[in-house]
């Protein structure tokens, strides 16, 4: 930024934390890095429109988790997708083809459609109903194979086997397709062998960022917000490496975070559908989005047990409030430091405005003042557990200094090139 941004924090009579404009020069904000989301064919989509329209969804991965290991893709299950993407605006798609097999069988006896030829089917089904598909991702969680599925003989040298066929088949299929993977639940051995073993087969390379279980404490799982920009970095450090990507030095990296939460045990609030989950939910979006990973689907859309933006019943959860805040996450990025670690900011400039978002974790409120010349605060809303519980909208501050950040809260300001006044935020 040319001009010199400061915010000041006050905490208290003998603290005041402050925030002031970071050295990385603005970048071009992509929609599918912040507002993508998993979706799944057991989802009440239609029963929902209005509410999961506001989030306004840039991309869309399906069908999400496990699932997509469990269950052959379909000409019926497509229908019921495209129904569902059509409700939520036709935004570009990810999907994923089928490749584990239980031994024995499948339920049913049908058998697994997980071959090279399936997935060419899978292609030309998609095409035939006029989805839109911006990345082909090979399989779900292939390191979890040998242990949640009791298939030792899944090493990242079969799995990248499996990715060079279901591929080459695809692009028959579709010489345009675009192949993303390994999508492991969790960054580690299994993604740098797939990387060393078969780099060059993908056009996005993806993982799943899941924390915790959810026992740790609110301080801990605040902490590992951090995981998200260090893996961003770790794998650019590992592409650029030729000893740990011999196979595709000279072609450019990206990144797709195609789950992420800070819990991955579905029958386990803490951490996940309270505050907690969903300050640390858009802190992650935000980070994976600034880091530069493209197409990052948070896990879920809804009705996922204690994952999901909404609950089984219809009920928004905190995490929808701060996802649906972060719609007006656009533009071009303001790089923002914080000398406070309980206060994580962020900025976005778009039409002559600028929008910053405010992210108390503390557990105390903080008064708040911002100064930057030539801007002024015009509005300013905060969302807080409480008042998601009781159905309540983001609620307006007043604007005059000091400002005061709820405990727990996400807190959007927008500030403008102008004489100070009063204004409506959308």
């Amino acid at each position: 930024m040319t001009r010199l941004l400061t915010l000041i924090l006050l905490t208290g009579a003998a603290h005041a934390a402050t925030v002031t404009p970071g050295p990385a020069a603005p970048r071009p904000i992509l929609p599918a890095s912040v507002s993508a989301f998993n979706l799944g064919n057991w989802m009440p989509v239609v029963e929902h429109v209005p509410t999961l329209s506001a989030l306004k969804p840039a991309a869309l991965r399906w069908p999400g988790g496990n699932v997509g290991d469990e269950q052959n893709r379909t000409e019926a299950g497509l229908q019921a997708l495209k129904s569902s993407w059509t409700l939520l605006g036709r935004p570009p798609l990810m999907l994923q083809t089928r490749v584990f097999a239980r031994p024995g069988g499948e339920q049913g006896g049908n058998a697994a459609k997980n071959t090279p030829a399936d997935a060419a089917e899978f292609v030309r089904m998609a095409r035939d109903l006029g989805l839109t598909v911006a990345y082909w991702e090979i399989g779900n969680e292939p390191d979890l194979y040998a242990t949640n599925r009791s298939d030792p003989s899944w090493t990242a040298q079969k799995y990248c086997g499996v990715v060079r066929a279901q591929k080459a088949a695809i692009l028959a299929a579709d010489p345009a397709a675009k192949i993303a993977g390994p999508a492991v639940s969790n960054p580690g051995p299994y993604l740098d062998a797939v990387i060393k073993e078969c780099g060059d087969a993908f056009d996005l390379i993806t993982w799943h960022l899941y924390p915790s279980n959810g026992d740790g404490t609110a301080a801990q799982a605040f902490a590992s917000a951090a995981r998200a920009t260090d893996t961003v970095n770790r794998v650019r450090g590992l592409w650029a490496d030729p000893a740990t990507n011999p196979r595709a030095q000279g072609r450019p990296l990206a990144q797709g975070v195609t789950e992420y939460a800070q819990s991955y045990r579905s029958d386990r609030a803490t951490h996940l559908s309270d505050a907690v989950g969903g300050l640390w939910a858009a802190e992650a979006a935000l980070r994976l989005s600034e880091a530069g990973a493209v197409f990052n689907p948070y896990f879920s859309l809804m009705a996922t047990g204690n994952h999901g933006l909404i609950d089984d019943a219809g009920f928004p959860r905190f995490s929808y409030a701060a996802f649906r805040e972060l719609t007006h996450y656009r533009g071009e990025t303001v790089d923002l430091t914080s000398d406070d670690p309980n206060l994580w900011v962020h900025g976005s400039r778009e039409n002559g405005l600028i929008t910053v978002f405010a992210l108390n974790t503390a557990a105390a409120a903080t008064p708040l003042t911002i100064t930057l010349p030539g801007y002024a605060v015009v509005g300013a809303k905060t969302i807080t557990d409480a008042d998601v519980n009781a159905d309540r909208p983001p609620r307006p501050l007043a604007v005059a200094a000091p400002l005061t950040l709820p405990p727990l809260s996400l807190t959007r300001l927008v500030l403008k090139s102008s004489s100070p006044s009063s204004a409506e935020l959308p």
